[in-house]
């Protein structure tokens, strides 16, 4: 009895000990990288972007993928982003799927 309430014991730590983070966590941590990322590719100023949203969807397994939303001189962007998470490590590729003029 107690030899199973040991097992029961380890197996319940071990459960709970789960480092991933959810996919909102992920987004928070996530976001100024990204806008850090598109920046530094379009040679500007990581500080004249504005970050508007970023949404995630946990599609299966490691894989994530979502909208970022941004302004920019007077212009809204849309990126598509595609995330693989294993817990620690983040590996993203993001797109430029849209940019408008900002409406006033």
């Amino acid at each position: 009895m107690i030899k199973r309430l040991f097992y029961f014991l380890i197996l319940f730590v071990l459960i709970s000990c789960d480092t991933r983070l959810t996919t909102s966590e992920i987004e928070e941590d996530l976001g100024s990288s990204l806008i850090e990322s598109i920046s530094e590719y379009y040679d500007v100023s990581y500080s004249d972007f504005d970050l508007l949203s970023f949404d995630l969807v946990h599609d299966e397994g490691n894989k994530y993928s979502g909208i970022l939303e941004t302004e920019y001189d007077e212009m809204t962007q849309t990126f598509s982003i595609e995330l693989l998470y294993d817990g620690e490590t983040y590996l993203y590729e993001w797109e430029l799927i849209d940019e408008k003029w900002k409406s006033f």
